[in-house]
């Protein structure tokens, strides 16, 4: 190639070359973006799966910690993870409820009431019943008793097979010193699950506060028989058998 000639290409490489630096000063900031962006993706799935887990494993506490970092790392964007977040934050206090007294600290109302609004259709039923569950017993732990009937009542419509929501009826109803009707919907769960623990377990409370503490002492030792670590059911049966050394 001649002189003259490399001296007339020579502009057009410069420009090619010039050119080619700015589409890769425009394209590489792009791809470092979509990278990061992936990462973030893949931290964020990580999150929820972790969030996944504690919540089958009843740790809900753990699991709305995770659902709220996934959230946050998502820029506040996703918001089936907020769902998952508040799902976890409500079954705390349904997951063994303690009659009487307060709830979890921060829970409210409208945590429930946000919840219940993307629980609708019969896909979703199944969630609704255990979030009205809780709810019934947030109620409860309010002095919010016939709200709480209500809301009950209202998983029972939705899911007439719902053991929980006969054994919570149950509980507002012997909190309440209505042991009668209280009686009938612990039965009414033994009947739907006959190796439910709890509604043996409560069930053997309400016979001791009636001081039949022979059928208290049967519905502990089933109690204790279809949960064997259920160390409530265990403390009680250990008293009776020492109020009734002669009944074993």
């Amino acid at each position: 190639m001649s002189g003259e000639r490399l001296k007339k290409i020579w502009p057009l490489l410069v420009s090619v070359g010039s050119a080619s630096v700015m589409i890769l000063a425009f394209f590489i900031p792009s791809i470092q973006d979509q990278w990061d962006r992936h990462q973030a993706r893949q931290v964020i799935k990580q999150y929820e799966k972790l969030g996944n887990e504690f919540f089958e494993d009843e740790q809900f506490d753990m699991a709305e910690e995770a659902y709220a970092k996934a959230f946050e790392l998502s820029e506040q964007k996703l918001l089936d993870l907020e769902v998952k977040r508040l799902s976890a934050k409500v079954n705390r206090i349904g997951s063994d409820p303690t009659w009487g007294t307060r709830a979890p600290e921060g829970l409210k109302d409208i945590d429930f009431q946000f919840l219940l609004h993307f629980q609708n259709g019969e896909e979703k039923a199944k969630n609704r019943v255990s979030t009205l569950n809780c709810y019934g017993v947030f109620l409860a732990s309010e002095g919010r008793n016939e709200e709480a009937e209500k809301i009950f009542k209202d998983a029972i419509k939705l899911d007439s097979t719902d053991v929980l929501a006969f054994v919570n009826i149950g509980n507002l109803y012997f909190n309440d010193d209505n042991t009668d009707e209280a009686k009938k919907f612990y039965l009414r769960a033994i009947l739907l699950e006959p190796e439910n623990s709890r509604a043996h377990y409560n069930l053997g409370l309400l016979y001791f506060e009636r001081h039949d503490l022979d059928e208290a002492k049967k519905e502990f030792s089933k109690a204790l028989e279809f949960d064997p670590n259920d160390a409530e059911a265990k403390a009680e049966l250990d008293s009776l058998d020492r109020r009734l050394p002669n009944r074993r």
